[in-house]
């Protein structure tokens, strides 16, 4: 009898944790992989809630998020269906994803039922065919139901050494589903060879089939100490209104990534393999081999010159980037950093972010531009007694009613309409408009207007100064 994935109750879960180091300076701790657009004019998130909303509705889609990078994460599920943030789920701090897993799967069985069948996808790789991962998804979808965990089974091309595989036992039943012999983490260059040359291997994706029921159980079974704490947590989501897990109770969670928590150790794994157009985009060199080249190898984003140069990757955000008589290079410009790395080896700007996150350098945690749920703001100049800023706010915005004590502000308008209430008094000011907003004064802007509003702001004094607010507006 043949299926369609609408004759399940099938619940797509992105996981979108995760710090992506490899990919610095363009993805960082606050602003990572899955939220930088690197191939396209999407991130990598917003392509995945695409791809999934072809087989489910906005509101039954779960998304699990650190806390940290909430507001960027509705921000860009909004821009795609609005409906996609009535299940995020938050994480107060990173427990790896056999936490993230476990918790949706709770959040799903009390939602859903616990045979509501999730398809768990990452939420950092790209897939340049989706067809025909719906294709393999039509085929895992019934033998997850009856209670398989069913794994997507990359078709290798090359003897990768930093990926899982996947070893397939029997066929299943249902035609192009098979039993999963055995896992292999990360093998050896002249096992990845061999596996490749002998066939009947892929790699592992990290996207998963199976019912909620199914996946608690095996926690259950393996990891009771983890399914225990993972029940308390996911009750406490629902006492928190923006679905945040309890900090305390989730930091106490094991830090296990799910194919060693279950993945590896279950009996019920079965494999669709299938060529997706999969990447997991985990290097430079991956996002290299990915884009257009031009005759020498080369590819390049930006204002980029070269000569005698060969088989780079180029990117270049915020002024001319030159290269002359190398290759193999990573260049990656950014505002406030700039990375030349040998394309190849990954682990080095791994190691690399390491060390400066150990220093305490903020580049590794976030961008000039910081997102807000008003707008954002862009730092343009920053030393010691002075910060310039570019501050937009969205239409029909506000900040919060505020007062600095240690500085000075001066702005002024460069777009859009604004309005400024300081000490009581209200002032409107349209294009190339200014005002002072003393230290120890009472104030706040707004965007009155159908149009992004844009300000210069100049502050003079103590910079450290994050002032009192005395009420915040959402």
């Amino acid at each position: 009898m043949g299926y369609s994935t609408s004759d399940f109750m099938l619940v797509p879960v992105l996981l979108a944790g995760g710090s992506g180091t490899r990919l610095w300076p363009l993805s960082r701790a606050d602003f990572p992989k899955h939220l930088v657009e690197l191939v396209g004019a999407e991130s990598f998130l917003q392509a995945t809630a695409r791809r999934v909303l072809a087989v489910a509705p906005a509101q039954r889609v779960v998304t699990v998020a650190a806390a940290g990078q909430a507001i960027l994460v509705r921000r860009q599920l909004a821009a795609i269906d609005p409906s996609l943030l009535a299940n995020l789920l938050l994480e107060p701090c990173p427990r790896n994803t056999a936490a993230a897993v476990g918790l949706a799967a709770w959040w799903v069985r009390a939602r859903f039922g616990e045979r509501a069948i999730l398809w768990v996808c990452p939420s950092d790789h790209l897939v340049r065919a989706p067809e025909e991962l719906l294709a393999a998804l039509a085929r895992a979808v019934p033998v997850a139901a009856e209670g398989r965990i069913v794994t997507f089974g990359i078709a290798p091309t090359r003897p990768e050494t930093g990926f899982g595989w996947i070893a397939f036992g029997a066929e299943l039943d249902q035609a192009g589903v098979f039993a999963v012999a055995r896992f292999i983490e990360k093998p050896p260059r002249a096992q990845a060879e061999a596996m490749l040359a002998a066939g009947g291997y892929s790699w592992n994706s990290g996207m998963f089939v199976m019912r909620a029921d199914v996946l608690l159980e095996e926690l259950a079974r393996f990891e009771p100490e983890l399914a225990a704490g993972l029940k308390l947590a996911a009750e406490s989501l629902g006492r928190h209104p923006e679905r945040l897990a309890d900090p305390q109770l989730y930091a106490r969670l094991v830090d296990l990534p799910i194919d060693k928590a279950v993945m590896e150790r279950s009996a019920r794994l079965a494999v669709v393999p299938c060529d997706p157009g999969w990447s997991d985009v985990g290097s430079w060199h991956a996002l290299w081999e990915l884009l257009a080249k031009d005759e020498a190898g080369n590819a390049v984003s930006g204002d980029v010159a070269l000569f005698s140069a060969r088989d780079n990757y180029v990117r270049a955000e915020h002024r001319l980037v030159a290269l002359a008589g190398v290759r193999d290079l990573a260049v990656i410009e950014t505002a406030d950093a700039v990375l030349v790395a040998s394309r190849r080896d990954g682990e080095l700007v791994k190691a690399l972010v390491g060390r400066l996150a150990a220093a305490g350098r903020k580049e590794t945690l976030c961008h000039p531009r910081e997102l807000r749920p008003w707008g954002h703001f862009t730092t343009l100049f920053e030393r010691s007694g002075m910060r310039i800023r570019e501050v937009e706010l969205d239409p029909k915005q506000r900040l919060a009613l505020q007062c600095h004590r240690g500085r000075d502000e001066h702005w002024v308008v460069t777009a859009g309409q604004a309005r400024v209430e300081l000490n009581g008094q209200a002032h409107e000011l349209s294009l190339g408009g200014s005002i002072t907003v003393p230290r120890g004064s009472w104030h706040r802007l707004s965007n009155p207007g159908d149009e992004p509003l844009r300000v210069i702001e100049i502050q003079l004094g103590d910079i450290s100064d994050e002032g009192t607010e005395r009420r915040i507006e959402r």
